[in-house]
C-alpha cells in the first residue's frame, strides 16, 4: 500500500498504479456497502464485479509466476539479486530459493483465486434468480379473503 503524500508525478509502473487504485476502490466498496440497505440489484452487480476481480487476480498470479521464479537469472550484466537474509540463515544464501518459494506462493494464490472465482460465480448465479415483487396479501386486513 502506498503512503505517497506529495504531488510529484507518479513514476511507478502503470500496473502498480492500477493495483493501488483497485485496492483503494474495493476498500471504498466495503465502506459504502456497510451503510447500504440490502438490495438485490446491488448484490447482483457486486457479484459480477467480484467475479471479474477474482478472474483478474488469478490471471495476474499466473502471469507473475515465471518472471518471479527466473528473476535472479534475468538480470542485466553487472547486476545480481541477493536475499537480504544472507548471513542470518546459512541455509538460504541463494535468492533463487526464496524466489522459487515465492513462485509456489503465486501458484497457490492462483488456485485460491480460482476457487474464489468459482464461489463468486455460484453466488452471482444464485442471486440472479432472486427477485422482489409486491405481496398481494400485504394490503388485506386480517381475516379478509382474497377474491
Amino acid at each position: 500500500m502506498s503512503t505517497r503524500t506529495n504531488h510529484e508525478p507518479d513514476d511507478r509502473p502503470e500496473a502498480v498504479q492500477q493495483a493501488e487504485v483497485g485496492a483503494r476502490a474495493w476498500r471504498a466498496v466495503v465502506h459504502a456497502q456497510r451503510g447500504a440497505a440490502p438490495d438485490h440489484a446491488d448484490f447482483y452487480n457486486l457479484a459480477g464485479h467480484l467475479v471479474d476481480t477474482f478472474a483478474a487476480i488469478e490471471s495476474l498470479a499466473r502471469l507473475l509466476a515465471d518472471p518471479v521464479c527466473s528473476y535472479a537469472d534475468r538480470q542485466p550484466p553487472g547486476k545480481r539479486v541477493y536475499d537480504d537474509a544472507r548471513g542470518v540463515d546459512p541455509w538460504r544464501e541463494d535468492p533463487r530459493e526464496r524466489l522459487a518459494d515465492a513462485r509456489c506462493d503465486l501458484d497457490q494464490l492462483a488456485i485460491a483465486a480460482g476457487c474464489a472465482l468459482d464461489v463468486a460465480n455460484r453466488f452471482w448465479s444464485a442471486i440472479s434468480h432472486i427477485g422482489v415483487e409486491d405481496d398481494p396479501a400485504a394490503g388485506r386486513a386480517e381475516g379478509e379473503v382474497s377474491r
